[in-house]
């Protein structure tokens, strides 16, 4: 199954965002000026989207910053529990600025 991406349209500063971020549960995989790769842990049999382990990427730009979550196992059918969290993400991603 595809990720889900959103668009922040400011910019974010990366310290602030990692700290929001692991403070969320995510763990930093990977990090450089442009990018930075977390992931989430979590069970891969589960009948909730929320438990299942996640892989997110903050790809940041001089105004903006796209934001992809995505589930880190086989996913069957989308139930919205991905597009819910990245929302989620995004809102307290924005409030920290």
């Amino acid at each position: 199954m595809k990720g889900k991406t959103k668009i922040i349209s400011q910019t974010l500063d990366i310290e602030k965002s990692i700290s929001f971020l692991t403070e969320y549960g995510f763990q930093i995989t990977e990090k450089d000026k442009e990018i930075i790769k977390l992931k989430k842990s979590g069970t891969i049999i589960t009948i909730s989207g929320e438990d299942m382990p996640k892989n997110l990427s903050i790809k940041y730009n001089k105004k903006s910053a796209e934001v992809t979550l995505e589930y880190d196992a086989f996913v069957l059918f989308d139930t919205g529990d991905l597009q819910e969290e990245l929302q989620k993400i995004c809102n307290g991603l924005t409030e920290e600025q």
